[in-house]
């Protein structure tokens, strides 16, 4: 069935009212309307677009349209006295002949235009149709007079015409609402039907001031309404919360024995472990596939996870620092949680490996210019180098220097970067400078820090200068060494069966 979206007369009305209007959907199709007066859903000029912006907002545009025209003051309406038709002025809207004139003006820029009787009552706001059946019946000069009244009280036609004021009022204030407007029109009505100059100020006033009341009721049930909503939504969020928490609970308490065990077991440890050290490179995704293609995956998670959603997880956290997996619904939670823990773990722990080696190349050791060169330029390499100006790298270079010399710490570097080398810098003895010494150490790390020790006192010595360990984790690292330099001086005298036997024979 063919349906006309806008007559002729509906499409000049938006054309001539869109200036005022600035709707941008109705913008985005006035090229279309200024071209074709009539317009249908069957148009083979419209695109699908703007058949669905008309369907949908053509009424709403009509009704804004009305609110933007007024009765020009000066001159509402005139008769023409000819009798013949074509001495008659056209109507802007419908562009037939009109003998009963009636000038509208443009509210914001005060284009005037003729419109006809019925195309006043058809596109007119009330407002404007209530004013020219008082003009025209009674009283010329009742626009003008209108207009000094609601520019003197301009809440006025808010009473009068706008049905949706005062949208919070409480239901039992309605009847004091209606009294107002019942008032408010009765005084206007009488105001406009005679010419006058004095404002009806002691009729109005009982009316406007009730209004006044009503207004600050209604805002004050508004606020209250936020705040009620407010409440509301905080008690939902923390349903919500408590909800989630109990399910994550439940699914914990009801996981099967068996995921226990795997999350327990070492396969799955060194997986994860190895995984999240991909993971925080930040490699490119076809290189951190590749890299994970090399990794031996233990049977069990094979069918839990994937090279595809592992490749998610890590552009996530390239993305967000963090893992979350929204969109990975069949990986197991637990699997995510575990990985996320890891990853970030390691991240901060690289991160603070990385602000140690770069304070020990720039401050803690004691290197030649070239030697400083050199090895700053793999810590540039890394992914953390990348996220540092590179200016910081020429400071390196030459700071120890500046810093011995009385000079203040660059003010260039970025806030973090900053605080690092100052936490560093408040532990250094007054005289001289010392390494920062890192809170882990990998088995790679100790057999370089072994290389060319004689005995465990020197690489203890050493250990003490480069690591400061959490006390268990040291105590277990430094007897590791001790039996290692032990083990090596009776594999070198050939003793080590007889001080295995003795020790059996000890432990006992």
């Amino acid at each position: 069935m063919v349906t006309t979206l806008l007559t002729p007369a509906e499409n000049r009305f938006l054309q001539l009212s869109q200036p005022a209007l600035q709707l941008p959907d109705l913008t985005r199709v006035m090229p279309l309307l200024r071209e074709h007066p009539t317009v249908k859903t069957t148009s083979d000029f419209l695109t699908r677009s703007a058949r669905e912006l008309l369907t949908d907002q053509r009424v709403d545009w009509l009704l804004q349209g009305s609110s933007v025209w007024k009765l020009l003051a000066r001159l509402p309406y005139a008769i023409n006295v000819s009798e013949n038709r074509t001495d008659w002025t056209h109507c802007a809207l419908c562009h037939k002949p009109v003998r009963y004139e009636y000038h509208v003006v443009l509210r914001t820029d005060g284009q005037e235009i003729v419109v006809g009787s019925e195309c006043v009552k058809k596109f007119m706001s009330d407002e404007m149709q209530y004013l020219m059946a008082i003009t025209t019946e009674d009283n010329f000069h009742a626009v003008a007079q209108y207009d000094d009244l609601t520019a003197h009280y301009p809440q006025v036609p808010e009473i009068l015409w706008n049905q949706t004021a005062l949208p919070h009022l409480p239901q039992t204030q309605h009847g004091r609402r209606r009294w107002v407007r019942r008032g408010t029109q009765t005084t206007v009505d009488g105001y406009l039907k005679r010419r006058r100059h004095q404002l009806p100020q002691a009729e109005l006033t009982p009316y406007l001031t009730e209004y006044t009341q009503l207004t600050e009721l209604d805002q004050r049930t508004a606020r209250a309404l936020v705040e009620q909503q407010a409440q509301q939504n905080e008690v939902t969020k923390q349903r919500a919360e408590r909800e989630v928490a109990a399910a994550w609970k439940s699914a914990e308490t009801q996981e099967s024995a068996a995921v226990q065990e795997l999350r327990a077991s070492q396969p799955y440890r060194n997986y994860g472990a190895t995984v999240a050290e991909l993971i925080v490179q930040h490699l490119p995704l076809a290189d951190f596939k590749a890299r994970l293609a090399e990794i031996e995956q233990p049977r069990a998670l094979k069918k839990l996870v994937n090279s595809y959603q592992l490749g998610v997880m890590a552009t996530e956290f390239d993305r967000s620092g963090k893992i979350a997996a929204a969109r990975l619904q069949i990986v197991p939670r637990y699997l995510v949680a575990d990985l996320n823990r890891r990853v970030r773990f390691r991240a901060k722990q690289r991160q603070r490996d990385w602000d140690d080696d770069l304070f020990n190349v720039t401050v803690g050791f004691d290197l030649t210019a070239e030697e400083r060169q050199a090895r700053l330029r793999p810590l540039r390499e890394l992914w953390e180098g990348h996220q540092v100006p590179a200016q910081v790298f020429t400071d390196c270079e030459s700071l120890r220097a500046e810093l011995e010399a009385g000079k203040s710490f660059p003010t260039s570097w970025p806030t973090r970067l900053t605080q690092a080398f100052t936490e560093r810098l408040a532990l250094q003895p007054e005289q001289g400078w010392v390494p920062a010494r890192k809170n882990h150490v990998t088995p790679g790390q100790l057999r370089q820090l072994m290389a060319g020790k004689p005995d465990f006192a020197a690489v203890q010595t050493a250990y003490r200068r480069l690591y400061a360990l959490p006390a268990e984790d040291d105590a277990v690292t430094l007897s590791a060494l001790h039996q290692y330099y032990l083990r090596q001086r009776d594999r070198e005298a050939k003793r080590q069966d007889a001080t295995q036997a003795l020790l059996r024979q000890l432990l006992k």
